[in-house]
């Protein structure tokens, strides 16, 4: 894929509205499938006869090694084809599924479905969402909008989908049928042509390029030592010449490195991806070996530049409390529907009511968002929806009837569905589009460590406690602390900012 990147952009729509679709049902085989992993919770726990906190583990695991292994995902995706690479998780989620059919023990569990699945999912995950982004530009809020949509409507046909399996064929007949539906994978994969390489026209003006560069080193050396270069010199001048200007050489060097990187940053601003491998290194090796070397250093330190970046740290710090309170109440939202004497098919209905109500917040929130009037303050909005989703969360437990949980599911799902829509668009805003696929997946290997332990924390709270309250409350503080961070941060920059004024 570093080849196929290289310098070029896709025209806005087009193929891309089949990169959205390819997005769209690798969310369902993936996100949807994860959220429905919960509805399992109730039959391993008593299949197994283990506590909350351990049959917790199972649903943690695979979200968290998802998450963890997203950087893994990015690269590769980066590197080779982001359609091989989302075919081969499918391939691996599969073999994971249908391996968790016949588990033994809730360790099984956790190999299988934790770790073969959650690795596989990571592989589809983050090339497929990544790949939008190389697509749109004017739209992309919307384009994400429709394609993470996937999550909400594979969660509302799912949930009640899985019960009735359950019911049918008991849980590892549902398995089963879940690994088949996630080897489709393969199929979303084949949606994601790469983008096209440049132009011809383009790749003359790169050439060109080169061999300007290439000039400017031939004159610096015929400045430095008033003698002309010339291609009927012998091999014992030629030598004689390059040790006589080996220090001339180096500040030569330095020159068209800084020339290259002005370059490199010029079409960055324009929306353009980094250049890769082979450019850089035809132009590093007209001047030396040593110089290309330097080049390849200066690619991979450049590649990873944004991690430097105060705006993108802070939005770190505000995606690990939020990505604390993200897995839990999922996981927890039908067995507390359960405990206060929901039936079994409202509780997973209620699953359904919150894919569909994170559908309308995808698909909304994208649309305005991508307003004119609107985009400047789409991190406001991505502030508004994770507080929202924090107090939605911390009255959820003091609801012990159908209709008052569905309504706030509603809410909760909508909220939800606004968040994970604008997270790579937020993350583009802050790091530019260039750096938009490593920087996702650092985004969501964050996510992997509270996605680990949340789940099992909170079903150490209900056993202690032997309430869900607290594990409800803990959540939704977690998501009112980011929206927090957030907003300390932009309000201490434009203090600085006007403060910084008045002094001038």
């Amino acid at each position: 894929m570093a080849k196929e990147a290289r310098g070029s952009r896709a025209r806005e729509g087009g193929w891309g509205w089949m990169i959205v679709a390819g997005c769209f049902l690798t969310n369902i085989c993936t996100r949807a499938v994860t959220r429905c992993v919960s509805i399992f919770f109730i039959e391993f726990q008593q299949h197994f006869g283990r506590d909350y906190s351990s049959t917790a583990w199972i649903h943690s695991t695979i979200d968290g090694i998802t998450m963890f292994c997203a950087p893994l995902g990015g690269f590769l995706g980066n590197h080779f084809s982001c359609r091989s690479i989302v075919m081969a998780g499918g391939l691996l989620s599969f073999t994971g599924m249908v391996l968790s059919s016949f588990a033994t023990s809730l360790p099984y569990l956790y190999i299988t479905m934790g770790f073969v699945t959650g690795l596989g999912f990571a592989l589809s995950y983050t090339p497929s969402v990544a790949m939008v982004g190389n697509y749109f530009h004017e739209r992309k809020a919307l384009a994400y909008g429709i394609g993470l949509s996937g999550s909400g409507i594979g969660t509302f046909i799912l949930a009640p989908a899985v019960q009735l399996l359950i019911e049918l064929y008991s849980w590892r007949g549902a398995l089963l049928v879940l690994g088949g539906f996630v080897a489709n994978l393969c199929v979303c994969g084949a949606l994601l042509r790469p983008v096209k390489p440049k132009s011809k026209a383009a790749d003359r003006i790169w050439d060109d390029e080169i061999a300007a560069q290439k000039d400017y080193v031939t004159s610096k050396i015929d400045s430095k030592n008033t003698e002309l270069i010339s291609s009927d010199l012998t091999k014992e001048e030629l030598a004689h010449l390059e040790q006589n200007n080996c220090n001339n050489n180096k500040t030569i060097e330095n020159q068209m490195l800084e020339s290259l990187n002005l370059k490199n940053k010029s079409m960055d601003k324009a929306g353009q991806n980094f250049l890769s491998g082979d450019a850089n290194l035809t132009c590093s090796c007209i001047v030396s070996p040593k110089l290309c070397r330097l080049c390849l250093c200066l690619e991979s330190k450049e590649e990873f530049s944004f991690l430097l970046h105060p705006d993108f740290l802070i939005l770190l710090v505000s995606v690990l409390f939020m990505a604390f309170g993200c897995s839990a109440p999922l996981v927890y939202l039908v067995p507390y529907a359960l405990s206060v004497g929901i039936e079994h098919q409202h509780a997973a209905f209620l699953m359904s009511i919150f894919g569909v109500s994170s559908i309308v917040g995808n698909v909304t929130f994208g649309w305005i968002t991508d307003r004119p009037f609107i985009k400047k303050y789409r991190l406001l909005n991505y502030m508004c929806a994770v507080l929202m989703e924090g107090l939605c969360c911390m009255v959820l437990p003091f609801l012990f009837s159908f209709p008052a949980l569905a309504v706030c599911v509603v809410l909760y799902g909508y909220f939800d569905g606004a968040y994970v829509a604008l997270i790579p668009v937020v993350v583009s805003d802050v790091v530019g589009p260039s750096y938009l696929t490593p920087a996702l997946g650092v985004v969501y290997f964050l996510h992997a460590i509270p996605y680990l332990v949340s789940p099992p924390i909170g079903g150490l709270l209900v056993d202690t406690t032997g309430a869900y309250t607290s594990t409800f409350h803990l959540c939704g503080a977690s998501y009112v602390i980011s929206a927090g961070i957030l907003t300390a941060a932009i309000v201490a920059k434009r203090w600085r900012s006007s403060k910084s004024t008045s002094v001038v």
